[in-house]
Protein backbone atom coordinates (compact mmCIF):
# COMPACT_ATOMS: atom_id res chain seq x y z
CA UNK A 1 0.00 0.00 0.00
CA UNK A 2 3.18 2.45 1.21
CA UNK A 3 4.55 1.47 -1.90
CA UNK A 4 1.75 2.22 -4.03
CA UNK A 5 1.32 5.66 -3.00
CA UNK A 6 5.04 6.39 -3.24
CA UNK A 7 5.25 5.07 -7.16
CA UNK A 8 1.90 7.50 -7.26
CA UNK A 9 3.12 10.54 -5.58
CA UNK A 10 6.76 9.84 -7.66
CA UNK A 11 4.58 10.33 -10.46
CA UNK A 12 2.73 13.29 -9.70
CA UNK A 13 5.61 14.99 -9.07
CA UNK A 14 7.64 14.31 -11.69
CA UNK A 15 4.33 14.52 -14.38
CA UNK A 16 4.44 17.93 -12.83
CA UNK A 17 8.25 19.02 -14.20
CA UNK A 18 7.20 17.25 -17.49
CA UNK A 19 4.22 19.74 -17.81
CA UNK A 20 6.64 22.70 -16.81
CA UNK A 21 9.29 21.54 -19.38
CA UNK A 22 6.63 21.59 -22.12
CA UNK A 23 5.68 24.48 -21.48
CA UNK A 24 8.54 26.26 -21.29
CA UNK A 25 9.29 24.04 -24.67
CA UNK A 26 5.84 25.57 -26.41
CA UNK A 27 6.49 29.11 -25.28
CA UNK A 28 10.30 28.79 -27.17
CA UNK A 29 8.59 27.48 -29.62
CA UNK A 30 5.83 30.21 -30.39
CA UNK A 31 9.13 32.78 -30.02
CA UNK A 32 11.06 31.49 -32.76
CA UNK A 33 7.48 31.54 -35.19
CA UNK A 34 7.64 34.91 -34.25
CA UNK A 35 11.06 35.85 -34.39
CA UNK A 36 11.25 34.15 -37.82
CA UNK A 37 7.77 35.81 -38.99
CA UNK A 38 9.14 38.95 -38.10
CA UNK A 39 12.41 38.63 -39.47
CA UNK A 40 11.28 37.94 -42.54
CA UNK A 41 8.80 40.14 -43.04
CA UNK A 42 11.27 42.81 -41.56
CA UNK A 43 13.60 41.76 -44.39
CA UNK A 44 11.55 42.54 -47.09
CA UNK A 45 11.12 46.60 -45.78
CA UNK A 46 14.68 46.45 -45.20
CA UNK A 47 14.56 45.82 -41.36
CA UNK A 48 15.43 42.55 -40.42
CA UNK A 49 15.83 41.41 -36.34
CA UNK A 50 19.69 41.68 -35.55
CA UNK A 51 21.21 38.48 -34.27
CA UNK A 52 17.56 36.22 -35.47
CA UNK A 53 19.64 33.35 -36.29
CA UNK A 54 21.35 32.97 -32.74
CA UNK A 55 17.37 33.15 -30.90
CA UNK A 56 16.48 30.79 -33.30
CA UNK A 57 19.24 28.51 -32.72
CA UNK A 58 19.46 29.11 -28.95
CA UNK A 59 15.21 28.58 -28.62
CA UNK A 60 15.66 25.15 -30.65
CA UNK A 61 17.74 24.10 -27.86
CA UNK A 62 15.59 24.63 -25.45
CA UNK A 63 12.38 23.55 -27.34
CA UNK A 64 14.00 19.84 -27.94
CA UNK A 65 15.23 19.84 -24.20
CA UNK A 66 12.01 20.84 -23.16
CA UNK A 67 10.16 18.20 -25.17
CA UNK A 68 12.45 14.89 -24.67
CA UNK A 69 10.98 14.20 -21.27
CA UNK A 70 7.46 14.45 -22.62
CA UNK A 71 8.23 12.35 -25.30
CA UNK A 72 9.44 10.05 -23.09
CA UNK A 73 6.85 10.32 -20.82
CA UNK A 74 4.16 9.35 -23.17
CA UNK A 75 6.57 6.53 -24.73
CA UNK A 76 6.70 8.73 -27.98
CA UNK A 77 9.88 7.34 -29.14
CA UNK A 78 10.44 4.62 -31.56
CA UNK A 79 10.45 1.25 -29.55
CA UNK A 80 11.16 -2.34 -31.22
CA UNK A 81 7.31 -3.39 -31.54
CA UNK A 82 8.73 -6.19 -33.89
CA UNK A 83 10.85 -7.92 -31.65
CA UNK A 84 8.65 -7.52 -28.68
CA UNK A 85 5.45 -9.02 -30.22
CA UNK A 86 7.26 -12.25 -30.61
CA UNK A 87 8.59 -12.52 -26.64
CA UNK A 88 6.06 -13.29 -23.60
CA UNK A 89 5.46 -10.27 -21.29
CA UNK A 90 7.27 -11.29 -18.59
CA UNK A 91 10.70 -11.24 -21.18
CA UNK A 92 8.85 -8.16 -22.78
CA UNK A 93 9.56 -6.27 -19.33
CA UNK A 94 12.94 -7.73 -18.12
CA UNK A 95 14.08 -6.79 -21.74
CA UNK A 96 12.47 -3.02 -21.26
CA UNK A 97 13.71 -3.26 -17.75
CA UNK A 98 17.24 -3.54 -19.01
CA UNK A 99 17.18 -1.21 -21.74
CA UNK A 100 15.88 1.74 -19.72
CA UNK A 101 18.43 0.90 -17.01
CA UNK A 102 20.62 1.07 -19.71
CA UNK A 103 19.83 4.33 -20.78
CA UNK A 104 19.94 5.85 -17.24
CA UNK A 105 23.44 5.03 -17.26
CA UNK A 106 24.11 6.45 -21.07
CA UNK A 107 21.83 9.51 -19.39
CA UNK A 108 23.73 9.99 -16.49
CA UNK A 109 26.93 10.04 -17.98
CA UNK A 110 25.66 12.56 -20.43
CA UNK A 111 24.46 14.73 -17.81
CA UNK A 112 27.83 14.95 -15.75
CA UNK A 113 29.69 15.93 -19.41
CA UNK A 114 26.78 18.69 -20.01
CA UNK A 115 27.23 20.27 -16.64
CA UNK A 116 31.58 20.03 -16.92
CA UNK A 117 31.08 21.60 -20.42
CA UNK A 118 28.58 24.14 -19.00
CA UNK A 119 30.88 25.50 -16.41
CA UNK A 120 33.53 25.78 -18.93
CA UNK A 121 31.35 27.56 -21.13
CA UNK A 122 30.87 30.01 -17.94
CA UNK A 123 34.49 30.18 -17.17
CA UNK A 124 35.69 31.05 -21.05
CA UNK A 125 32.20 33.69 -21.16
CA UNK A 126 31.58 32.44 -24.53
CA UNK A 127 28.41 33.93 -26.38
CA UNK A 128 26.55 33.86 -29.22
CA UNK A 129 28.28 35.66 -32.52
CA UNK A 130 26.01 38.61 -33.44
CA UNK A 131 24.07 39.48 -30.04
CA UNK A 132 26.32 38.50 -27.57
CA UNK A 133 24.31 36.59 -25.59
CA UNK A 134 25.72 33.90 -22.70
CA UNK A 135 25.41 30.20 -23.90
CA UNK A 136 26.66 28.51 -20.94
CA UNK A 137 23.53 27.78 -19.68
CA UNK A 138 22.86 25.59 -23.03
CA UNK A 139 24.52 22.58 -21.57
CA UNK A 140 22.53 22.83 -18.01
CA UNK A 141 18.95 23.28 -19.65
CA UNK A 142 19.77 19.53 -21.35
CA UNK A 143 21.06 18.25 -18.49
CA UNK A 144 18.22 19.40 -16.88
CA UNK A 145 15.51 17.75 -19.44
CA UNK A 146 18.14 14.42 -19.24
CA UNK A 147 17.49 14.58 -16.00
CA UNK A 148 14.12 14.69 -16.13
CA UNK A 149 14.10 12.34 -18.77
CA UNK A 150 15.88 10.08 -16.17
CA UNK A 151 13.14 10.47 -14.01
CA UNK A 152 10.14 9.22 -16.14
CA UNK A 153 12.46 6.39 -17.41
CA UNK A 154 12.77 5.27 -12.92
CA UNK A 155 8.79 5.94 -13.48
CA UNK A 156 8.57 3.18 -16.01
CA UNK A 157 10.55 0.62 -14.67
CA UNK A 158 8.59 1.20 -11.12
CA UNK A 159 5.73 0.69 -13.39
CA UNK A 160 6.27 -1.49 -16.40
CA UNK A 161 3.80 -1.05 -19.46
CA UNK A 162 2.35 2.41 -18.58
CA UNK A 163 3.09 5.71 -19.78
CA UNK A 164 3.52 8.14 -17.16
CA UNK A 165 1.01 10.55 -19.38
CA UNK A 166 -1.80 9.61 -22.07
CA UNK A 167 -0.75 11.15 -25.00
Amino acid sequence: MKWTRFVEGYGKGVRFIVYGMGAISACALLFIVAVVVIDVVGRIFGKGITGSFDFVRLLSTVVLGGALPYTTAVKGHIAIEFFFRRVGKKWRVFIDTISRLLMLILFISVIAVLIKHGFSLYASGEVTATVQLPIFWVPFWLALSFGVTSLVKIYHILQPGKELIKP
